[in-house]
């Protein structure tokens, strides 16, 4: 159930329109969109609950502050919701002492995978000349803010990864090193020991590795031009990451279509083998249609997506993983519509998404150059916008969806909607399944 707050009686307090209201056995489930708060209320607090919905009372002070707590229940001084939420739509795009930068040091790859979004692009690394602009890109960034964020990216980051250390170490020179962070997407395939300790030491203190199912699978779709094995290559790299850099924090991608769905639970008994489990975070991701990769109708829409994930949540219950949780709060959007967030290609180009980095028709500027005006391709970005969207403004997942992709939206003049919007009910359900498995495990 969807709470209509607008019916509500009001009396100083006013329920949340980011309230989702889910029964279960014993009472109901509150689950806050803003907030990210999930509260689990037995029969007795159900009715006090339901007493706010019929006359806007409640009695209970104790409970009245939890609720608030929350951000379940507002003070009607507090004023609208939604005009506050694009408020600080606003105040996270174009403010604060904070810059991301993306950065590919090349665009060179050693994987052929199928689904790859950079087909037809130029596989260029940084040359000299770029590496020494980007340091001095980097140096100028100093006089402007205090903390600095950068994702590796490429192509295959760690192909060059002598470029990664001399601008990490450049970032160091400029930035006090407790206001850096660092993270680096990777196939995984050159993660050896060496690389890990640099790591270590540089502070880049988390990398996405993807496998896309079991052996047969995976080496299918994440291949070598060779056709060699890179399953057992990553997750034997990643081992002997973790045992010299315990700190760092693995995510594990699986990009998932209507081919792989229903073999990836296979993944889990690899991870057991190396002693992985329960060192790293496994989740899904859905392939999308970048470079006409989606053919016979082989990709999930949102609502089919949807439902795959809460089967993997349960999967992974079952399994004794614990990798459920319901996605944060996403007000500012994504960097490609901020004016602190940029991507930075082995040319030194400048692009605001991921998707279209080294796409010269989506380029937005250079390192190479000092922009006196807007570009028309940078305008796009940073005058975008979704508070005439009626539909986005009336739903409760607007916190966390906030319209969906800004890319898609531009490119295809349409939204596509994130999948809390179809499966929170149910991953709030597995949320408080967990709850009580802890419970009485702990009694």
């Amino acid at each position: 159930m969807i709470l209509d707050a607008d019916k509500i009686c009001k009396k100083n307090i006013k329920l949340s329109r980011f309230n989702i209201v889910e029964h279960v056995a014993d009472g109901i489930i509150i689950y806050n969109t803003y907030s990210g708060g999930i509260l689990k209320l037995d029969k007795e607090y159900e009715n006090k609950y339901n007493a706010l919905l019929t006359d806007g009372s409640i009695d209970d002070v104790e409970f009245k502050n939890v609720l608030i707590y929350g951000k379940m229940l507002l003070d009607e001084t507090d004023g609208d919701e939604i005009e506050k939420v694009f408020l600080k739509n606003k105040v996270e795009r174009f403010g604060g002492n904070a810059i991301g930068l993306t950065i590919a040091p090349t665009m060179a790859c050693n994987f052929r995978c199928p689904y790859c979004y950079e087909k037809g692009k130029e596989y260029v690394t940084m040359r000299e000349e770029t590496v020494e602009k980007m340091k001095e890109y980097i140096r100028n960034l100093k006089e402007e803010y205090k903390y600095i964020h950068i994702s590796w990216y490429g192509g295959e980051p760690l192909l060059a990864f002598d470029i990664i250390k001399e601008l990490m170490e450049e970032v160091y020179k400029n930035f006090s090193r407790k206001y850096v962070s660092s993270n680096a997407i990777t196939n995984g395939y050159l993660l050896n020991e060496q690389i890990a300790l640099d790591m270590k030491k540089l502070n880049i203190s988390s990398i996405q590795v993807t496998i896309d199912g079991p052996p047969e699978i995976h080496n299918e779709r994440r291949r070598l031009p060779s056709g060699e094995d890179t399953f057992f290559v990553i997750l034997n790299n990643l081992k002997k990451a973790l045992e010299v850099y315990s700190e760092l924090n693995v995510s594990v991608r699986v990009n998932v279509d209507k081919t792989n769905i229903c073999r990836i639970g296979e993944i889990e008994d690899y991870l057991k083998e190396y002693g992985l489990l329960n060192k790293i975070f496994v989740y899904i991701a859905p392939v999308t249609n970048i470079n006409d990769t989606c053919i016979d109708g082989q990709c999930f829409n949102v609502k089919e997506f949807a439902l795959e994930e809460v089967n993997f949540m349960k999967k992974n219950l079952e399994n004794g993983m614990i990798f459920v949780s319901v996605p944060k709060q996403n007000i500012g959007m994504c960097g490609a519509v901020s004016i602190n967030s940029w991507v930075i290609d082995a040319n030194g180009d400048l692009y605001k998404c991921w998707d279209d980095v080294s796409d010269l028709s989506e380029k937005v500027g250079s390192i190479f150059q000092e922009e006196r005006e807007i570009p028309s391709n940078l305008l796009k970005w940073l005058s975008y916008l979704i508070e005439d969207d009626e539909e986005c403004r009336k739903c409760p997942y607007l916190p966390i969806c906030m319209g969906g992709c800004p890319n898609y939206r531009v490119k295809n003049k349409d939204k596509n909607c994130h999948p809390i919007r179809e499966n929170a009910r149910q991953i709030v359900k597995l949320i408080y399944d967990v709850s009580r498995q802890r419970a009485r495990e702990n009694a």
